[in-house]
């Protein structure tokens, strides 16, 4: 399974038409006033050199980024502020999202083998726009696919039992996982019907070989049979860094085709995705991929699946079919 390559030099697109739009997947972050611990560490990883994305990144600017579509919400996963403390980066997002008066949903990170993990899950819920945690489980024979501290999380013990406490507090958790560990995840969705879980990336089709696109064909249908999983599709320049529309059409057809637009949403996963293009060509070829689609089904990819996966309340103006 090859690096990704670096991106390429990627001229502006033209504006997308506007549309009333959800994003499932970014982050926010501030490292002149928190430590990264990944910014700088030198370790590269799949998805290429991320330093061009490492600056200061507030909601203020994802939105002037998004502003080629009608924003409506959005959701912000965990990216590593404050590891000492993950409830600090849940404060700091929500204090951004009450002054600007914009309703996001935020998913934090909390380590589910952590003895405390359950009372770090309630002092997390205290904040109303709390929604689930994400621990990243990305995991492969080379140092490049890993991004957690071991191969075993889903199986362990002490793990599920933080992953037990989820459903408890009404959380749901974000799985982000490489393509060959989608079997593996199947098994973990399928032992925690009760908990929400949604897939991160379109499970991260790294390996484009036929026999790895073959792997995560089967893996995407295991997960896609347990009802309580979501799927968004997401950050795929980090697995196709020299992306075209044509590209991008299996991946994104098959997912479609084994969840269905009602259990599939559509995210940047900005300001990492900005590496490979700006956003409004994600926004140009999301839309162009789901051209023949209904306006119900089209809703429900860029804002419906969202709102009601993350529980993100808006407000009647915002509600309607897609522009």
């Amino acid at each position: 399974m090859p690096l990704a390559t670096p991106a390429r030099s990627i001229e502006p697109a033209s504006p997308a038409a506007r549309i009333r739009f959800i994003d499932a997947h970014h982050h926010l972050w501030d490292p002149d006033t928190a430590p990264y611990p990944w910014m700088g560490s030198g370790a590269r990883k799949f998805m290429g050199d991320t330093t061009p994305v490492c600056g200061r990144y507030l909601l203020a600017d994802f939105r002037q980024e998004a502003s080629a579509v009608d924003l409506i919400g959005s959701v912000h996963l965990q990216c590593g502020r404050q590891p000492g403390d993950p409830v600090a980066e849940t404060a700091w997002v929500a204090a951004q999202a009450q002054r600007a008066g914009f309703p996001i949903a935020i998913v934090g990170f909390c380590d589910l083998a952590d003895p405390a993990a359950a009372d770090i899950l309630a002092r997390h819920s205290a904040f109303p726009a709390f929604r689930g945690v994400r621990h990243m489980l990305n995991w492969g024979e080379d140092q490049q696919y890993r991004l957690c501290e071991r191969s075993d999380l889903m199986a362990n013990p002490s793990w599920r039992r933080g992953f037990d406490a989820l459903a408890r507090h009404g959380l749901s958790f974000d799985l982000q996982v490489n393509a060959w560990q989608l079997a593996d995840a199947a098994a973990l969705a399928r032992a925690y019907p009760d908990t929400r879980i949604i897939l991160n990336h379109a499970g991260l089709p790294i390996d484009r070989s036929t026999e790895g696109l073959a792997r995560w064909r089967d893996g995407i249908a295991a997960l896609a049979a347990c009802p309580n999983v979501d799927a968004k599709i997401s950050g795929l320049g980090m697995t196709d860094p020299q992306w075209t529309e044509q590209s991008l059409r299996p991946i994104v057809e098959t997912v479609i085709a084994a969840f269905g637009v009602e259990r599939c949403m559509f995210g940047s996963n900005f300001p990492i995705d900005r590496l490979y293009a700006p956003y409004s060509r994600y926004m140009e070829v999301y839309r162009s991929l789901t051209a023949g689609f209904s306006a119900a089904a089209r809703d429900a990819l860029f804002w419906r699946t969202a709102a009601r996966a993350y529980r993100i309340d808006l407000p009647p103006a915002a509600t309607g079919h897609l522009s």
